[in-house]
């Protein structure tokens, strides 16, 4: 059973957005998404982040173990190449429509970065009002209070860098497109980011309802699966 974050504050529809909540989630994405050790907490001048990162990070690292690991495509260090986790494989994406050809493959995987570009189109307000290694959760509070828009989609290209800047996802060297609710209008741009930039690695970023979790789908495009052994 996946672990969860047990420094958040299960009982209301906010969260406890604490320095320890905050590190927990942190490590176990890393966790999760650096296989096959547990990774180091990075330096930190507060002892309590540091310890929660260390604990999430074993936690995820466990359930790495445990039920597969992640794919961390889109990180803020911009790392471009995107190493394929052991035992890994990709799943159907189970998409339809005149794109979806061209983005048959879904790869599990875990990072907050296009999650929060995802909750500050959706809520706005929400966005403001969370910390950023959280936004997996307070993106899938706000999609459940919300009527209609259930699985937005972000088109993204994993090559760096690309030298722009205005947002997390940008500022750590990628591209990225409209986030939207259509596949289709997102699996379009991600086709058109391809034609005019070489090389390139586009794909799309799908999110469906993943709990506390900044868990995600990688639609890689067919010519832009930005994966190494």
């Amino acid at each position: 059973m996946t672990r969860t974050n047990p420094h958040v504050d299960e009982a209301g529809i906010g969260f406890d957005a604490s320095v320890a909540a905050r590190g927990w989630q942190a490590g176990y994405d890393a966790g999760i998404g650096s296989p096959p050790d547990v990774p180091k907490a990075p330096p930190s001048r507060d002892p309590d982040y540091v310890d929660a990162w260390a604990a999430g990070a074993a936690a995820g690292n466990a359930d790495g173990q445990a039920e597969g690991w992640r794919l961390w495509p889109v990180r803020e260090d911009g790392a471009g190449i995107v190493t394929r986790p052991p035992g890994a494989e990709p799943q159907d994406s189970g998409e339809t429509g005149e794109t979806a050809s061209a983005f048959d493959l879904a790869w599990k995987s875990v990072g907050v970065l296009p999650l929060q570009l995802m909750l500050s189109h959706v809520a706005p307000e929400a966005d403001r009002n969370s910390e950023a290694e959280l936004g997996g959760r307070a993106l899938n509070r706000a999609l459940h209070e919300m009527e209609g828009v259930k699985q937005p989609y972000l088109p993204v290209c994993l090559q760096t860098p690309h030298e722009l800047s205005g947002d997390p996802v940008l500022d750590a060297g990628y591209w990225h497109g409209s986030v939207s609710e259509s596949f289709e209008e997102a699996g379009s741009e991600a086709r058109g980011h391809a034609h005019v930039r070489v090389p390139h690695f586009p794909g799309v970023v799908r999110y469906r309802s993943a709990g506390d979790h900044n868990f995600w789908d990688w639609l890689p495009l067919d010519q832009g699966d930005h994966t190494v052994p």
